[in-house]
């Protein structure tokens, strides 16, 4: 495919796949990606955005669909993101995700890293508090050579007051890593978000 048929490919692509977030609440870039291009009757892998090129479109989609985001929503987001990373301080929570950058989906989900070697304390955590979660695996991409490689992460899922909180279990040298581009961004921590205008 040429140089420019292929530019144009990422980038419907990618308004495509910040449709499909923005609209079905979806936090996993790369199946919105996949559904875009599936959608979309793209089979080249070449023409999967990357996610600076998703993070562009969902600014543009807001621009052009939300421009004005009602203020009780972010500060509930707020509110709620305090009290969940309040609970979790002792593994160093950050609020990751579209809802730090403002973007607030039809279903928003609340995105927290948590930086820890030992998951069985996140998890006595939870049962002592008497919070229900489920538990499942996702696969994040990171590059700690010249090759990228996938690698499986805990997800814990908990009810918040107004929607959903994912807990993402990272390791505690994962959040040096971040520095080095492991993920998209670290977040903002506790004391971040204090002084942080959604």
């Amino acid at each position: 495919m040429p140089k420019n048929q292929l530019k144009q490919a990422r980038a419907i692509i990618a308004n495509r796949a910040a449709e499909i977030i923005m609209e079905e609440g979806i936090t996993d870039y790369h199946f919105a990606k996949k559904k875009a291009a599936k959608y979309l009757g793209e089979e080249s892998s070449d023409a999967l955005p990357s996610n600076d090129e998703i993070d562009g479109a969902l600014k543009e989609y807001q621009k052009i669909y939300q421009p004005e985001t009602d203020p009780q929503i972010l500060g509930n987001i707020k509110k709620e993101a305090m009290r969940v990373m309040e609970l979790f301080k002792a593994f160093n929570p950050h609020l990751a995700g579209q809802l730090m950058e403002g973007l607030v989906p039809k279903y928003p989900t609340l995105q927290i890293n948590l930086y820890t070697d030992n998951m069985k304390e996140i998890e006595y955590l939870l049962l002592n508090s008497n919070i229900e979660f489920d538990l499942k695996d996702a696969s994040i991409s990171e590059k700690r050579t010249k090759k990228k490689s996938l690698r499986k992460i805990p997800i814990i899922t908990i009810d918040g007051s107004w929607f959903p909180v994912e807990l993402k279990i990272l390791n505690e040298d994962d959040y040096k890593l971040t520095k080095n581009n492991l993920m998209s961004t670290r977040g903002k921590s506790l004391e971040d978000l204090k002084n942080f205008e959604i």
